[in-house]
C-alpha cells in the first residue's frame, strides 16, 4: 500500500522524531500510535505542507515532480536520468527526502534490487496542489466568484460549517456550498460578527489585512520569527477556515507567499433592495371553498381515534402509520374524510396519533396503543385549549411530522419548531374573513424570512437522488427553492388546515390554492382573544323519541360521553348520534351503568327522557346478564367446627371475614397483588391463637371430614 500512515507506521521512534523536526510538529512522545496520528493530520495540512514547501531546496523539488510523473516509482538511476541530476546529488536528494517523510521506499522481494523510491498518494496529492498554485495564475486580481472556484469541496464544506449551515459530509452539490459561503462573505455585518469571535492574533492580523489593502506578505502579516510555526498556523486557519484568507504567491522570482481578503470583504457592495413580493387577495367569489368543518375537528377527531384505542387496543405502529384496516374502521367517524367516498386525508391519522403521543393523550405499551396518563385531564377542557395543546406540540416537533407521509423528501437540519412559529406568526398577520392565493403568501414568507429554513439541507425529493449533477449555485438554488416552496405548500395543506389554523380552498378560474387564516389561528398567533364556542340549541342536546341524540353544543367531555354509549351517525353543526342496544352494552361493559348514562342525558338536555327511550334503556340494561366476579381467600373449618372462633380470630387481627351460607369463610380483596399477604396473614393470625390452618388444594367437599 502507498499511502502515508502505512508508511509512517513503518518508521521507527527515532524517525518520526527526525520528521516532525521538517514538518515543524511538536510530538508528544507517550504514545507512537498517537505521535503517528498527529504527523498524518499535520502532513496532510495545506498550510503545513506549504510551509514544509519552502524548506525543500531546488534539487528535491525536481526530483518530487519527477516522481509525481511517474507514480511507479524511480530509482537512484532513473531519478538521476529524468532530472539530470548526478548519482550522488540525486542519491543524496533522495535520502533527504526520505529522511524528511516526504518520500518513501518500495519494499523489493530481491534484496539486491536498487531501492525504488515513491510519494505516498496523500504527499502526491498535497505536493501537487502547492506546486499548482505555483504555478497558476495569481489570485491577487481575481472575484470572490473566482476565489470559491479554487477552494476544493472539503473547504467548502469546512467553510459552511464555519459559518453555521448544517452540512451534511459529501452530500451537498459543490454549487450549494458555494452559495452559502458567498452569502456569508457578502454580508459585512456577518464577517464583522464572525471576526469579532476569533483570537485576539486572528482579529490582529485582519485588521492588518484591511489596513493594507487585502494584500500582505505572509512572513509580514506573521513573522516566523516572532510566532513558533503551530502558532502561526493555528492563527491562519481561523481565518482560512471560513475562507475569510486566501493563500498566493507574488509574480516576481523568487515568488513570495501572500495572504489576501476577498474584495468582497474589502469593498462590500451594498445589497440591491429586492421588492417584496404582493400579496394577492382573491375575492370570495372567486374561490371554491371546501365544506364546512367543526373548527376544532382535529381535536374531536382524537378523541374519536382514543375511543378506539380504549375499546380495542391497535398496535402502535398500525395507528401511527395509518394502517388501512384503521383507516377502514375509523373513516365514517372521521371530520377531515371525505363526506362522500369517506377517503381519510393521506397522513391524517397518523399524524393525530403522534400528536396524541407528544401530549400523554395516548402512549404505547407493550407495542399496543393505548390512554395516556393525561387523557382524562385533556377530555376535561375546552375544545380550543384541547387544540392550543395538540398545536403547541406540533410546533415544538423536532421531525416533519405533518408532511412524511406526502413527500418523499430526505432533509436534515430542518429548525422545524422555529419554522413553524415564524409561519403561524406571520399567518397570524393576515387579516380574518378574507381569502389570499396560497403561492404569493409562501413567496412573501420566503422573501421577508430569509433565514426560514436557510439550514435545511435537501438530500432528495422525490426518489431523484442524483444531486450532484446540479454543481451551479444558480440551479441548486432555483431547485432549492422549489423544494422549499413544496415544503412549506404541504405544511400549510396538512397541519396548518388540520389543526383549524386556515381554511384552504381554490379559486374558481385557475384552481390555484388560496388560504384564509381562522379566528382560531389568529388566536393561536396571539393576535385576538380566544374565539368564542358554538352556541345553538335550547340545550347542550336533545334527545328524541326516535332515540336520536341531537349534540347542539359539543364539547370534549360530551362528545366523549356519547361516543361511550351511542353511535355516530353524521357530523354536522349539529351531529347526531343514534342510541343502540349494541352501544348501550359496550358501554355497560366497560363499566358504566345505567344510571350515569341517563344522568348525563338528562343534565344535558334539561329534561326527562321520553318515557318510550327510558323504558328501552331499563330493558337493554335487564338484558345484559351481569355476573359480579371478586377475589378471595376461603377458609373452610373441619367438619364439627364452628366458624365462629375461626372468625373472632381473624377479626382480633384486623381481618374483616365474611361467613358463606355453608360455613365457610371468605377473606375478600379487590387488588390482585393483596391476595398473596391476605393468605398468610390468615395463616399467621390463626396459628398465633391455636389453630392449624393446612392448604388442602384436593379438597372435595366445603367442610373437610375428620
Amino acid at each position: 500500500m502507498r499511502n502515508l500512515l502505512g508508511r509512517l507506521l513503518e518508521r521507527s521512534p527515532e524517525e518520526l522524531e527526525r520528521i516532525a523536526a521538517f514538518w515543524g510538529i511538536e510530538l508528544r512522545g507517550r504514545d507512537r500510535h498517537a505521535d503517528v496520528s498527529s504527523l498524518y493530520r499535520s502532513m496532510t495540512d495545506i498550510w503545513t505542507a506549504r510551509d514544509a514547501w519552502e524548506r525543500i531546496d531546488a534539487r528535491g523539488r525536481r526530483l518530487i515532480s519527477a516522481m509525481h510523473t511517474h507514480r511507479n516509482g524511480l530509482t537512484v538511476s532513473q531519478a538521476a536520468e529524468i532530472t539530470g541530476l548526478g548519482p550522488p546529488d540525486a542519491q543524496q536528494a533522495l535520502a533527504a527526502l526520505y529522511d524528511a517523510g516526504i518520500a518513501s521506499i518500495e519494499a523489493r522481494d530481491d534484496p539486491t534490487a536498487p531501492a525504488l523510491f515513491f510519494l505516498p498518494r496523500e504527499i502526491d496529492a498535497v505536493f501537487g496542489r502547492v506546486e499548482s498554485e505555483q504555478s497558476g495564475p495569481a489570485l491577487t486580481g481575481l472575484t470572490l466568484e473566482g476565489l470559491l472556484a479554487t477552494a476544493t469541496y472539503q473547504e467548502l464544506e469546512d467553510a459552511a460549517n464555519a459559518w453555521g449551515a448544517r452540512v451534511v459530509p459529501a452530500l451537498h452539490p459543490r454549487g450549494e456550498l458555494v452559495g452559502i459561503v458567498r452569502e456569508q462573505l457578502s454580508r459585512p455585518e456577518r464577517v464583522e460578527r464572525y471576526v469579532a469571535n476569533l483570537s485576539q492574533q486572528a482579529r490582529t492580523a485582519f485588521a492588518h489585512l484591511k489596513r493594507a489593502g487585502g494584500v500582505v506578505a505572509l512572513d509580514e502579516l506573521l513573522s516566523p520569527e516572532d510566532l513558533p510555526l503551530a502558532v502561526r498556523r493555528r492563527i491562519l486557519r481561523e481565518l482560512a477556515t471560513p475562507l475569510l484568507l486566501w493563500h498566493g504567491y507574488s509574480t516576481e522570482t523568487p515568488a513570495r507567499r501572500l495572504a489576501l481578503l476577498p474584495r468582497s470583504v474589502l469593498q462590500p457592495e451594498p445589497e440591491e433592495a429586492v421588492p417584496v413580493p404582493e400579496l394577492r387577495e382573491v375575492d370570495n367569489a372567486e374561490v371554491e371553498q371546501a365544506l364546512w368543518v367543526f373548527p376544532y375537528a382535529a381535536a374531536w377527531d382524537l378523541l374519536t381515534i382514543l375511543r378506539d384505542v380504549v375499546n380495542g387496543q391497535p398496535r402502535w405502529r398500525a395507528l401511527v402509520e395509518s394502517d388501512p384496516a384503521i383507516l377502514r374502521r375509523l373513516r365514517r367517524r372521521l371530520w377531515r374524510a371525505d363526506p362522500e367516498t369517506f377517503d381519510v386525508p393521506t397522513g391524517y391519522v397518523g399524524f393525530l396519533a403522534r400528536i396524541g403521543g407528544m401530549i400523554g393523550v395516548l402512549r404505547e405499551a407493550d407495542e399496543r396503543a393505548i390512554a395516556g396518563d393525561a387523557a382524562a385531564r385533556w377530555r376535561e377542557s375546552s375544545f380550543a385549549a384541547a387544540t392550543q395543546r395538540m398545536v403547541g406540540a406540533w410546533i415544538a416537533a423536532e421531525d416533519w411530522i405533518e408532511g412524511r407521509e406526502r413527500v418523499d423528501a430526505s432533509m436534515w437540519g430542518a429548525a422545524w419548531p422555529a419554522i413553524r412559529d415564524t409561519l403561524i406568526r406571520a399567518l397570524g398577520d393576515l387579516p380574518e374573513e378574507r381569502w389570499f392565493d396560497e403561492a404569493s403568501f409562501i413567496d412573501r414568507l420566503l422573501r421577508t424570512e430569509p433565514e426560514l429554513l436557510r439550514q435545511a439541507q435537501i438530500a432528495a425529493v422525490g426518489g431523484r437522488r442524483g444531486r450532484n449533477t446540479l454543481d451551479t449555485a444558480a440551479d441548486v438554488l432555483e431547485r432549492r427553492s422549489q423544494v422549499l416552496r413544496l415544503v412549506l405548500g404541504t405544511t400549510l395543506e396538512t397541519a396548518c388546515v388540520w389543526l383549524g389554523l386556515i381554511e384552504r380552498g381554490h379559486q374558481r378560474t385557475t384552481d390555484a390554492p388560496t388560504l384564509r387564516v381562522t379566528p382560531f389561528g389568529r388566536w393561536i398567533a396571539g393576535r385576538r382573544v380566544e374565539p368564542s364556542n358554538q352556541s345553538i340549541g335550547p340545550a347542550a342536546l336533545a334527545v328524541g323519541a326516535n332515540f336520536q341524540v341531537l349534540l347542539y353544543r359539543p364539547t370534549p367531555r360530551r362528545v366523549w360521553a356519547l361516543s361511550s354509549f351511542a353511535d355516530l351517525e353524521s357530523l354536522d353543526r349539529v351531529s347526531t348520534y343514534s342510541l343502540t342496544a349494541q352501544a348501550l352494552i359496550r358501554s355497560l361493559a366497560g363499566g358504566v351503568d345505567l344510571a350515569q348514562v341517563i344522568a348525563f342525558l338528562e343534565r344535558s338536555s334539561g329534561k326527562p327522557l321520553p318515557q318510550n327511550v327510558a323504558y328501552t334503556l331499563a330493558e337493554w340494561d335487564r338484558g345484559y346478564r351481569r355476573v359480579w366476579l371478586r377475589r378471595a381467600v376461603v377458609l373452610a373449618p373441619e367438619e364439627g367446627e364452628e366458624p365462629g372462633p375461626i372468625v373472632a380470630a381473624l377479626r382480633e387481627a384486623g381481618l374483616e371475614p365474611e361467613v358463606l351460607g355453608d360455613g365457610r369463610i371468605a377473606l375478600i380483596y379487590d387488588e390482585p397483588e393483596a391476595g398473596e399477604r391476605l393468605y398468610s396473614a390468615a395463616g399467621r393470625a390463626l396459628r398465633e391463637r391455636g389453630f392449624a390452618p393446612l392448604t388442602d388444594p384436593h379438597a372435595r367437599s366445603p367442610r373437610r371430614a375428620r
